[in-house]
This record gives structure tokens, sequence and C-alpha cells, in this order.
């Protein structure tokens, strides 16, 4: 990747953005049927909590062994080759997903502006401006990043303070009302999607000015500051919702909706362009930059064809890009509906995510030094320990959220992983008979992680690990 580097504040911004996204207009209204309407403060203050978890290994791998590509290069290398490649479908099609579940929530809210516009042409052409941003490099998408979150936070702010004057039920009553156990947990794995994002930073690691410090300071940051301000969009919504009687709550299909009760006209187009449609933007954004660098790490290891990790001048790989949008333009063409889509990218996030997690209790003996020399300076154990909390809380949120999908629901992701194993097998002997091995390549030493390891020796003197 060409080097251009982000500094600590362009992090946080770029992990507030990547947070608060599509993915809270999306999914608070679905959660809030799930959990049954008062719940959802207390859904989305569980899923921060759960988040804050399951992000500590990313954070460890992040900070000890940066690397473009991020889950996929750490279970290539740390744990095994056809790890990695489970990695690289399941970001597949949890990437591809994902951005046409933005776009899909991008023309829900423009329909508010240009009510003319049909949805999926708004959808499409939001994911085309934006690939085309990205192609311009990672300078270019963080600077679009920065000024998109600063307006987005004006925005969501007035939707608070002018909302929170509206509500028919006070926010004591709302965080004290009782809630199903098995409901909480089903939210709760709906909501957490809404609160991940800043782990883009992850797989854009070595981008990043000093990633061993940046990442876990953005890390931390960006999540606790919105996971505040979530807690606190949730209540505004279903107090003012419950306006027109309890039930009304669970009537509501997009917080545009809500927002129209208690905002002037000038003041709605504003929380509609500045809040929902940027915080789409800066959603789409990061996940291209996320998902391009994993099908970019795959492709240089010919899993996916190489042409796929050619970069263009600016650094950006340039037809990663454009394959994962297209892919989603004609996912949104084909008429995906947005519930269906947030939980079928919500399942193997939870299930395959845990197999990520495998490298926190490898790289230790691996790469020894490199990891004793990381900012995150907890003993192995604890990592260890934290680690299996992430893996349990992950498989019972994936397991509570499996019960709410319907039959077509996982029929699509089992045909998804069945084409995928068929086509390893074929590239895996299609490249032997050219005299490739494919996981070997997938296997081999990261240079740059050798370097980290042969200068952590160095820093840490006599108290270098002997392998």
């Amino acid at each position: 990747m060409k080097n251009e580097k982000m500094g600590l504040m362009s992090c946080i911004l770029m992990g507030i953005g990547s947070i608060i996204g599509a993915s809270v207009f999306a999914s608070t209204p679905i959660a809030i049927k799930i959990v049954g309407g008062h719940g959802i403060v207390i859904g989305f203050i569980l899923a921060a909590v759960f988040v804050f978890v399951r992000s500590i290994p990313e954070m460890l791998l992040g900070s000890s062994l940066p690397a473009t590509g991020g889950s996929y290069m750490y279970l290539s290398r740390l744990v095994h080759p056809i790890a990695g490649a489970l990695d690289a479908f399941n970001e597949l099609v949890v990437g591809v997903m994902k951005i046409a579940t933005m776009a899909l929530t991008f023309s829900t809210y423009f329909k508010y502006i240009m009510p003319s516009c049909p949805e999926q042409v708004s959808a499409c052409l939001a994911i085309i401006v934006f690939t085309i941003i990205s192609c311009f490099g990672l300078r270019i998408s963080s600077i679009v990043q920065n000024i998109c979150v600063a307006v987005l936070v004006v925005a969501l702010g007035c939707f608070i303070f002018m909302g929170w004057g509206n509500t028919a039920i006070s926010f004591g009553a709302v965080i004290s009302d009782t809630v199903q156990l098995s409901a909480l947990w089903a939210a709760m794995g709906i909501l957490h999607g809404s609160l991940i994002g800043a782990n883009v930073l992850v797989y854009s690691a070595e981008e990043i000015d000093n990633p061993g410090k940046s990442i876990p300071i953005a890390y931390l940051v960006s999540t606790l500051f919105t996971a505040v301000v979530y807690a606190l969009i949730g209540y505004v919504t279903v107090g003012v919702a419950e306006q027109d009687g309890f039930q009304a709550i669970f009537a509501i299909t997009d917080l545009a909706e809500v927002a129209d009760k208690f905002m002037g006209r000038g003041m709605f187009l504003f929380f509609v362009a500045g809040g929902a449609l940027l915080a789409v933007v800066t959603s789409i954004n990061s996940a291209m930059m996320m998902f391009a660098r994993i099908n970019f790490a795959a492709a240089r290891d010919g899993l996916f064809p190489k042409a796929i990790s050619n970069l263009n001048k600016h650094g950006a790989p340039v037809i990663s890009l454009w394959f994962n949008s297209i892919l989603a333009i004609i996912g949104i063409i084909s008429g995906y509906d947005l519930e269906d889509v947030v939980k079928i990218t919500s399942i193997p996030g939870l299930f395959l995510t845990p197999v990520t997690f495998l490298a926190v209790y490898t790289i230790k003996y691996k790469y020894p030094n490199a990891y004793a020399n990381r900012t995150i300076k907890t003993p192995h154990w604890l990592n260890c320990l934290l680690t299996t909390a992430a893996i349990v809380l992950c498989l019972v949120l994936g397991w509570y959220v499996f019960g709410t999908m319907e039959p077509r629901h996982y029929m699509l992701m089992v045909g998804y992983y069945a084409v995928a194993l068929v086509y390893t097998i074929a590239r895996f002997f299609y490249l032997k008979n050219q005299g490739v091995a494919l996981f070997k390549n997938m296997g081999e030493t990261y240079k740059p992680w050798e370097e980290m390891e042969k200068n952590a020796i160095k820093a840490l003197g006599d108290k270098a690990i002997k392998k």
C-alpha cells in the first residue's frame, strides 16, 4: 500500500464514523420489535459491554502485529491457512451484504429529500459515488470521513436534545422496566453490529501512524462515545413514539419518522441529510476500506484472482473495491429486504468471528517479542481468558439471533459456504497444476512481522525472549 498514514485523531474520527453509521438507523427499529420497546436502552448498553469485550482480541492483535487484511492475515499465519480461507469468504459475504445494507438504508432516508427517486437507484448511486472516492486512497477517504463525522455528531445531538423534551416517558422508567432475557439477548445480537466499526482500523493497521498506540486508544474512545450516544438515541426514539401509545413503538420503521414528530421542516431535513445520510456515508466509506483490504490480502496469497490485489497510483486496491461494490449492487437489484440483510449479516460475524480470536492463543509462541513489546501490557493468561469470554458471548448471541431467523435466511448462508468450498477446492487444484501451492502461500511468513520481531528484540534488550 502507498505510504499514506492516519494520525490518532483521524483514527478516532474514523472509528466514530465507522460505528455511528447505517447500522443504528437500520437496526434500532428491528431491535425495538425484538426486545419489546423499553429494553432498547439496556440493549444498547449491554451490547456496548459485549463489543468492548469482543474487541479486546482484535486490539491485541492489531497493536502487536499490524497488517493490512486484519483477521485474514492473523488466521492464515497464526492459526492455519484453512482458517484464513474460511475468514476470507466470511468477510466477503459480510462485506458485500454490509455495503448493500448501508446503501439500502441510505435510500430509505434519501426518499425524504427526493421522494420521486426510486430507492434502488439511490442505493446503487451511493455505492458508485463512494467507490470512486475510495479509489483516491486513504488520505482522501479519511478527509471526507472527518468532515462527515463532524456534521453527523451535530445532527445526532439535535435529535437527542430536541427529542428529550418531547418524550412521553422518563429515562429512569425506561431503564428500570423489565425485559425478557431471551429477547434481550437476541436484540443485543442485532445491536452489536451497530457498535462494531472501529475494527476497520485493524484491517488498515499498516496505514496508521504508530498503530500499536493509536489502535487501542481509538478503539476505546470511539466505542465508549458512540455507546452513550446510541443509548440516548434509543431512549428518545421510544419516548417520542410512545406519545401515540405503547404499541406505536412497534410500528417504527426508521428514525426519521420519530424526528418528524418534534422537528421543524428545516431541522428535519438537516437531521436526514446531516444525520441519517452522513451516517450511512461514513459507514460505506469505512466498510469499503475494510473489506477491500481483506480481499486484497487474500488475492495477494492467490486465494482470490491475483488481479484483485492490484493497486492504483493512489495506493488503493481499486479492483477489490469495485469487486465488492458490484456484488453489493447486484444484491440490491435482486430485491433483498433490509431486515433480511441485517439478520443474514449478523449471524456469520457472531458464529465465525470467534475463529479469528484463536490467533490470540498462538501469537505469544510465534512472535513472542513483538507480543511482549505491545502497548497493551496485560498478562497473556488474562488475554486468553478475555478472548475465551468473547468467543462464548459471540456464540451465545449468535444462537439467540439464529432463533429469530427464517429457513430462507440460513438456507442462503449454507448454500453460500457450499459454493465457497467448491471454489476453494477448484482453486487449489488449478494453482497446483501451475506449480503453485495455495495453502503454503497463505501460511508464508509475513516479512513486516519478522521485522517487527527483530525490532522488538532490540527494544527489549536483556528482556527479549529467545525462541
